[in-house]
Formats: structure tokens, sequence, C-alpha cells
């Protein structure tokens, strides 16, 4: 990979942080690595044109050096919000994304954040594991007035301590945060007890998105959905599990190198504990809630339950080269959304998923819509065989698998998939140059192939989980 340019269309998350500064004095050091498109960017001072920034920080300083004022600007507001290719959902975020800019700060520096208020409710943020002054740490009615809709506040606080903080509303928060408003926040250590720095670092948020939360809902405006008002408590339910506001294959692959020290940063932004499993390597903990963990004491695990709002750092050495999955390992959450992939550069996996992994399977080059989705009410049965007519031929879609999952055609024929799992799936092939949009239970996605060839077929959702297939056009 190109240690200089982004990663990938859709990321929320910082890839690599050499901390040279290869000869760019105090200025923002080249070799950070951005995905989602976005440069590097220092704000200072703050300006309207880097508001949107997908990562607001700074350089970090020599430890010598005096503490500086850093200044950013967070719009609250609410906005159409891709959660994969074919789900797109109104969402509430800061500066038109969720989770909103990652903040990175020197440790020690005076932080001073605008935020202005764009949203139909009241809103204010808490720095979550920063000891500020009581009046700027955000819970509305205790320490402050929640901000109007169309006012501004101003939060001002030091840095620290350092490691893995987050940010998010505090008010109405049940509401606020499900509905997208968080973001993470990194103060960066005048001095670690690390013995080095890491090749690459990822920063990923996990969270929950229920599809009955709506703007209208959030804002008192609608009632809870159905489904909603049967959970106690005031539970919300949750149709998606996220990383970084992405599901499924929305979510960049992890990219490493072999040899390279990796560091993840894992933070809980959802209500529901997420046990967080990478395969292929083992990690050292060296970071709790954003605390450094004393050399010697650190933990060796392969799983770790990261619990609402908890945050572990964890390290590794890329040292297993391969394609390996990351995924949460609540089987449902990771079904329906939370699971990606390590992949090491120049690699790709050893099953089916090698012929359909890339760039357009995984990122949203869709391809050419054929006839729209449609809903089947015949109550059909799954069955191991295709249900064959003259001229057309139906496939069923199961949970993580095709039936039947290689199909032998003459060209012309028209293939109808019809949706009988319990989740959420699509097809696509990029070969053919089609994809549908997701597909719920009971709908159907039909294309002609008018080409001899041999196509392969995947569900974007599931392809990770094995939801391959094959059609051969005689």
């Amino acid at each position: 990979m190109d240690h200089t340019q982004p990663a990938g269309p859709n990321a929320h998350l910082t890839l690599t942080r050499r901390r040279a500064f290869q000869g760019l004095g105090g200025g923002l050091a080249a070799s950070l690595l951005y995905a989602g498109g976005v440069r590097p960017q220092s704000l200072l001072p703050d300006t309207d044109d880097n508001h949107s920034a997908s990562h607001l920080h700074t350089a970090t300083p020599p430890s010598n050096q005096e503490p500086q004022t850093r200044e950013f600007t967070l719009t609250a507001e609410e906005f159409d919000w891709e959660i994969m290719p074919g789900v797109t959902t109104r969402a509430w975020g800061y500066n038109g994304q969720t989770p909103g800019p990652e903040i990175r700060v020197p440790e020690g520096d005076l932080v001073r954040v605008t935020l202005r208020n764009k949203l139909s409710v009241p809103t204010t943020v808490h720095w979550h594991g920063i000891h500020s002054r009581p009046e700027m740490d955000g819970p509305a009615g205790l320490n402050q007035a929640a901000v109007q809709p169309g006012e501004e506040f101003v939060y001002e606080f030091i840095a620290t301590p350092a490691g893995t903080r987050w940010y998010h509303s505090h008010a109405d928060p049940a509401l606020q945060v499900p509905m997208g408003l968080y973001g993470p926040l990194i103060v960066e250590p005048k001095a670690s007890i690390r013995p080095s720095t890491y090749d690459r670092e990822y920063t990923l948020m996990l969270g929950e998105w229920d599809s009955e939360l709506t703007p209208d809902v959030a804002a008192g405006r609608a009632p809870r959905g159905a489904k909603d008002q049967l959970l106690r408590g005031g539970e919300l339910g949750a149709d998606m599990f996220l990383v970084n506001g992405k599901a499924h294959g929305a979510i960049p692959p992890l990219v490493v190198k072999e040899g390279e020290r990796v560091l993840i940063r894992l933070i809980n932004a959802g209500h529901m504990a997420h046990p967080v499993h990478g395969h292929g390597h083992t990690f050292k903990l060296v970071a709790t809630d954003g605390n450094p963990i004393p050399l010697g004491m650190e933990w060796l695990k392969d799983t770790v339950l990261v619990g609402p709002a908890e945050r572990y750092d964890l390290e590794f050495v890329a040292d297993n080269p391969g394609v390996w999955m990351f995924h949460c390992h609540i089987e449902h959450h990771m079904a329906n959304g939370m699971m990606t992939v390590i992949q090491y550069e120049g690699h790709k996996p050893t099953g089916p998923a090698a012929d359909v992994l890339d760039d357009t399977m995984t990122h949203g080059d869709h391809g050419t819509h054929a006839t729209p989705a449609s809903t089947d009410e015949t109550g059909t049965t799954p069955t191991e065989a295709a249900v064959i007519t003259e001229g057309e031929v139906q496939v069923i879609m199961v949970d993580d698998r095709f039936q039947p999952e290689w199909l032998e055609v003459p060209a012309g024929t028209t293939v109808t998939w019809l949706n009988k799992g319990a989740d959420w799936h699509n097809v696509a092939s990029s070969k053919a140059g089609f994809a549908s949009d997701r597909m719920p239970n009971g709908s159907t996605y039909s294309f002609t192939f008018d080409t001899p060839g041999e196509y392969k077929i995947v569900c974007r959702h599931h392809a990770l989980a094995g939801m391959t297939g094959t059609i051969v056009v005689v």
C-alpha cells in the first residue's frame, strides 16, 4: 500500500500513525494515513472550510513545547447516512457524519470546541474520560443548560488524561446517542510507556442501528415503533450492528503489512456488549478506557468483551500473513453487520471469497440495477433445487447461502432470487454488472443472463460468511 494515499471511500478510521515528522518540522506528519478520501488537516485556526473533515487533529508536539490552544467546531445536524449500499437512513451526527470526526490533540493543550446546534431539539456534548471543569462536562440540567436549536456553546478543557477517549450527546442520551451523536477523541501522550510507536493504527467505534428510531421519534414528534414499544425499561431494539457507522462490506478491511506493529482502538458507543474476536492473531491489551496498562501486566487475548462506553487498545504484530476475520462473536451481531477482516497487503482469501472480495463487491460500485425488488407473498418453502419454468429460474436465499450454490442455465434465462432467510440479503455480480438493494425476507430480485460465461454471485452482506455462488450460462 502507498503510505501517502487514502485507503478507501467509506472508512472512518486512522490507518497509520508513523510519528516521524520526516522533515516537516512542527507541521502535520505526512505519514499519517486517512481513509474516506479525507486529507490530513490542521485546524489552527478553525475555519468553515475544514469543519467537515473526518479527522480533526494536530500533530503531537515535542514534550518540551509549551501548551497550545486547539480550536474545533462540531455541528450537530440531521442528514442521510448510508450504512451500506442499499441501506440509507436519516441520522443525527456531527459535521455530516456518524461517528463524528475523530479529534486528536496533544496532552496538556487547551481544547476549545464550538458546538453548533442545527437539530430541532436541544443537545450538549460530554467529553467521555476527560477531566474537565463541571460546567464543561456536558450533562444537560446537571452542569449546563442544553444548547437550544440554532444556538452555539463553546466548550473548553485541558486535554487530560491522555489516551482513547470519546465524545457524545448528554441531552436525552438514550435517544440522541443511538441516532448517531458520538465520535472519537484521542489525547496523544507527552510520553509513552510503550517502547516504540506503531506502524498502523485503527480507531473502531462499535454501535447499533434501530430502524424504528427515526428523527421524529427522537424529537418526540412520533411514538416509538411497534417493536420498540414491546421492550421494557426504555430499551431500544437493533436491526444492524455497526463499525464506524457502517455494516458488512461497507466496513473497510484492516489492512496490514507483514512485520508491522498495529494498534486497534475499540470504542463501544452502543448500548450492547460486543465480544470482539480476531482470527489468526493474539492481541496484547495495552490500555483500558484509555489508561495504559503497565509493562509486563498486559493480557493476551483473542476475544475482548467491550461493554457500553468501554475502550480497549489492542496491540499485535502482523506475523501471520493472510486474510482473517475480525468480528463481534455474538453471531447475530456478526450476521447483521459487525464483521470485517484483517487483510495483509498482497493476500487474498484462500476460499470462495477470493473471487468476490474486491472493491466492486465491498465498496459500492454496484453496476446496473436489473428488475426492481418486489414482495413475494406465496409463502414458498426453501428447497435444495432451483424452481425452473420456461426461461426462468428461481434461487432461494437462506441465511449465509444460496440454494442451489451452483447453477447452469441457457443464455436468455432470467434468474430470480427469493429471500427466505431471517436476515437481510442482497445479490450482486461484478462481471454481470448488477447488484440489488437490501432484500428483506420475502423480497425478490431478477436479472436476465444473455451472455454465456461463468458468473460469481455474492451477497454483499454475507460474502465473508460464505454466501457465494456460481451461475454458468451456456
